[in-house]
């Protein structure tokens, strides 16, 4: 399906006028009257700026019998997000989740944003991720979408690996998008060269001929990941037909940085996000969840890609030992790969410090700095600093909890 693309920018200092600009690409069959558009803003993440549109009948209720086809999300790119985020890409991207029913139809693109339906449901937050059925649900979908959608065969002609973008390539992206102009930045962005290789020697067993300039391909088989699951990415969902995990269902929101990625990367990204933008550490899921996680997330892959037919011939305890062994090994390579987020996300807060216009209230600075020193952490532990649980960094020892 082709999306409409208009020549239009959204003012967010005047959405009023701009969604009714937009209105006739927000909903099905109608272009809807002025009196009958309501329009909230919801709260800022950290780099857009949301509106949801609903077009409301005279007792200002959704239309009847169109139900959440009446109700858009407006996303509006904050300034200076084009260093960081590919556009055109997400966009291709949510017209992929979309075709494979893990996205809501995309409506319209327009020169700084783009629209789509509303997906009801409330947003996780830092506090609801821990509770049991809403993280079991959330591994449950992870799973959907690593078994779900399509990847590049690794026996094809084009290896797998180098599937672009993945988590390395766009590490190597944003540290060349990072400003040198002072000495003092030089200096800052040869430090943060030498701690891609450090991440790469690290966590890409046998790259012995790595160069600093080239982009790390990794070696793991990719899945096609949502690469930014923070707590508020997650929509959760009452519904009366989930017999998995009580009545929650959830849907994820955001594609702008989804990308290939392996596994290991995408859960140990997701785990460190339970701390929220304040990185409150103490939050962070302990030993045993990682593992009831990760069980969680490798079973219902297994139900989603095995044959019914092959696996009612094994035993029930070859498969529990099997899934156990498949536990153990991921839930080790997630533990290698929990000091890349900080550097990752910390590289893209860097270049915001520095391209942000003040539009949007977040302290990128501040957050690029606690995020560098989660890396700064865990490479303090694989260096043999650190060891015992006295002299741990506190992000660590709140990792190690049993």
């Amino acid at each position: 399906m082709k999306i409409p693309s208009l020549q239009y920018m959204f003012d967010k200092n005047n959405p009023r006028t701009s969604v009714l600009r937009l209105a006739r690409y927000l909903f099905i069959d109608t272009t809807p009257q002025d009196e009958h558009v309501e329009i909230t803003a919801l709260t800022q993440g950290s780099t857009n700026a949301l509106f949801k549109v609903r077009h409301c009948g005279h007792g200002r209720e959704p239309i009847a019998d169109k139900g959440d086809a009446e109700v858009a999300l407006v996303k509006v790119y904050g300034d200076g997000t084009d260093l960081t985020i590919d556009r055109n890409k997400e966009i291709a991207f949510h017209k992929t989740l979309h075709e494979h029913g893990l996205a809501p139809q995309l409506l319209v693109r327009f020169t700084n944003g783009h629209a789509y339906q509303y997906l009801p449901g409330k947003a996780c937050t830092v506090d609801s991720i821990g509770i049991e059925n809403i993280w079991r649900t959330v591994a449950t979908e992870l799973a959907r979408w690593h078994s779900l959608l399509p990847v590049e065969d690794r026996s094809g002609s084009q290896k797998l690996g180098r599937a672009e973008p993945n988590e390395w390539s766009t590490a190597r992206k944003w540290l060349e998008a990072i400003p040198a102009e002072t000495q003092q930045e030089k200096n800052r962005k040869g430090e943060l060269e030498a701690d891609l290789e450090y991440l790469a020697r690290k966590l890409l067993p046998g790259d012995d001929t790595y160069d600093s300039q080239a982009r790390p391909i990794p070696h793991d088989p990719l899945v096609f990941g949502h690469g930014d699951l923070v707590c508020g990415n997650i929509i959760v969902q009452t519904v009366s037909n989930s017999p998995i995990h009580g009545n929650v269902a959830v849907r994820f929101i955001d594609y702008e940085h989804s990308t290939y990625c392996s596994r290991a990367f995408e859960l140990a990204n997701h785990f460190s996000e339970w701390a929220g933008f304040e990185c409150e550490y103490s939050k962070m899921p302990t030993t045993r969840i990682r593992r009831e996680f990760i069980r969680e997330y490798l079973r219902a892959c297994h139900e989603i890609t095995n044959n019914p037919d092959q696996v009612n011939q094994i035993s029930e305890a070859s498969r529990a030992g099997s899934l156990e062994a498949e536990v153990s090994s991921l839930m080790a390579e997630v533990d290698r790969y929990r000091g890349f987020p900080g550097f990752y996300w910390g590289l893209c807060a860097l270049i915001q410090a520095k391209s942000s216009t003040g539009a949007i209230d977040f302290d990128y600075a501040g957050y690029a700095d606690k995020r560098f020193a989660e890396f700064t952490a865990w490479r303090e532990v694989e260096d043999g600093k650190g060891k015992d649980l006295d002299n741990l960094p506190f992000r660590e020892l709140m990792w190690a909890r049993p």
